[in-house]
This record gives C-alpha cells, structure tokens and sequence, in this order.
C-alpha cells in the first residue's frame, strides 16, 4: 500500500515538472492584519491618526519570473490594472519551461514606450484602455501609475487624494518567491500586497492632494516599491501529526463544485470550513471520525481564493487553499 502510495507521488511529481505550466499571480490585499477593503478604518502607518481608502488602484508592467538557476522568463505584452477592492488573482500566461521559481520582478506603473500612446487604441476591456474613474492624465503626462483617495485625520474628516505619474517615478523590485504547485498544469506565487504601507511617511492627516510627479506622489511609488509587497508563505498541513488524508479536487475549479476527499482517523469527530479571505464561513460540515469517503461541495459564489479547513476540537489539523476561476 505504501509503496503504490510512493508511486503515486513521483508519477505526479514527474508530471508536474514535465507539465505545460500556466502562471498565475496571486495578490493577497491586506490592511496590516486585516483583508484589505475599501471604507475600512485603519491606522496610517504612523500610528498617531485613522484614515480610510475609497479609491485604491494601480499598474503593474514589465513582470519576470527568475527560474530553474536565474533563468528569465519574460510576461510579454503584459500590464495589469490592479483593483484590490476584490482578490487578485492574474494569468501571467503559458510557462512550459518552468519548474521552479525562484523570484518575481514587476514595475508599478506604465513602462515609458506606452505611458505615452493613445488609450483608445486599445479594445475595450484592456488595462490601458481608458478607464471609470480615468487612469490616463493626459498625453504628455501619461498613466497615472497609481491612484490612491481617502479621508483621515480626526473623525476622517480630513480628503486625502495622491495620483502618481511621470516616467522617472517608473519604480522596479524583485522579490524572491517560490511558486505552489495548485494543479499539474498551473503553479501560483503568492505575494502579500499590505496597503496600509503604502502611504508610510506621508502626512495625510490634514487632508493632502496630490496630482503629479513630486513629492507625495514619488513616497506612494517609492513605498509601493519598498514596503507594500512581500512573499506569502504557507503549509497545506498544520498539523504534522495528523495521520489521515484530505485533498480538494478539481483545484483550480472553473465552473463546477469542488469535492474534498478524506481518510480521518478514528476517535474524535471532525468539522469541515470553506471560507473567503475574509474568513466569512461559506460552507460548514461535520464529519465522523473514521469516515472515509469524498464529499461533494457548494459551487463557489464568486472567483477568488478560499481555504478549505479540517478542524477538530477547533483546532485545525489541515487546510488547502481552493482556486476558483472566473
């Protein structure tokens, strides 16, 4: 049994790294702790005054993965318009020469070659199309590369407004990342964006607008550079003694209900969580110890990244994470 079992794992292991491997990006938007939302109050970075976000959009261009040893794959063609008032969750394309990432490079912003062309060129639907509220200022000008608005201060009475432009502001990083294998045909790095950084340093607390290339703006895309992302790791097990099975299939999902599979050990009865990352509760089960069966689950309301929990005396034992697709 053990041996068929070793089996089983080199096949799909040789599988994964032989397999035509899709890219995804996956930005997990946070407030320091919290899920990131719009109109949700928070400290500013300083920690002396409260503020909220009501708009908070940027680009993301010229993204590389670095793999297998320090080779390069380039994501031709690539800008995304990042909204991150919902999971973000991108395809980065067919990467059939990858096995193992090593790190991702990306710029914030709109490379100089096309900060400058005409947004109606594009079809509609394409980041660089014009957009409602608009991201382009203007010929000469370009992209906003971001977009940030609120309120702070006391009773956030206070309008802060920081729209970010000019080629010189165009900021590059690198972060080292693996890449977690969600499907033999699909690898994801995970990065954690921490929003609430992003206005590090700058005084909003009596109201601020700035619409430009200076100050403020330059600080928003240095941030966004040095202190907003970083790597996300995770463990599909918590629990290293937990001696039973649990696995979530098809993951991804695109229009279907996902089944978990289980082979819990006897003794004390378990409980089955879906959640969002939010941690609202989408689906809850109890399961029976020594149950040894597949268990059919609700179609996903929306696309996004969920986390699927086996939990016994509220404690979690294991937890996959669950890709749906639009």
């Amino acid at each position: 049994m053990k041996k068929g079992f070793l089996l089983s794992i080199l096949f799909a292991s040789a599988f994964a790294a032989n397999a035509q491997n899709e890219v995804m990006l996956h930005l997990a938007p946070r407030l320091g702790s919290a899920v990131f939302s719009l109109d949700q109050m928070v400290d500013h970075p300083g920690g002396t005054y409260k503020m909220k976000y009501t708009r908070f959009e940027y680009y993301i261009s010229e993204i590389k993965i670095t793999h297998d040893g320090g080779q390069v794959e380039p994501c031709t063609g690539l800008t995304l318009l990042v909204r991150p008032a919902q999971d973000s969750m991108y395809s980065l394309g067919q990467m059939p020469g990858i096995t193992n990432v090593e790190a991702i490079t990306f710029s914030v912003g709109v490379p100089q070659a096309l900060n400058h062309l005409d947004p109606a060129s594009y079809p509609p639907g394409d980041p660089l199309a014009p957009q409602n509220p608009e991201m382009q200022w203007g010929w000469s000008a370009g992209y906003r590369f971001a977009a940030i608005e609120g309120y702070a201060g006391t009773n956030l009475s206070q309008n802060f407004q920081v729209h970010a432009l000019g080629d010189a502001n165009y900021k590059t990083q690198t972060i080292t990342t693996d890449a977690e294998q969600v499907a033999p045909d699909m690898k994801m790095i995970h990065l954690i964006a921490d929003y609430q950084q992003a206005v590090k340093t700058i005084n909003i607390s009596g109201g601020l607008v700035v619409h430009g290339t200076t100050g403020a703006a330059v600080t928003l895309l240095n941030n966004f550079k040095n202190v907003v992302f970083k790597a996300e790791t995770s463990s599909a097990v918590i629990d290293p003694a937990f001696a039973g099975a649990f696995s979530v299939a098809p993951n991804p999902v695109r229009d279907a209900a996902p089944q978990v599979s289980f082979s819990l050990p006897t003794g004390e009865d378990y409980a089955l969580t879906v959640t969002d990352l939010t941690g609202k509760i989408i689906a809850r089960r109890t399961l029976a110890a020594g149950e040894n069966q597949s268990l059919l689950l609700e179609k996903m309301p929306t696309a996004g990244l969920f986390f699927v929990h086996l939990w016994q005396n509220d404690r979690p034992v294991a937890v996959e994470k669950l890709v749906v697709l639009n």
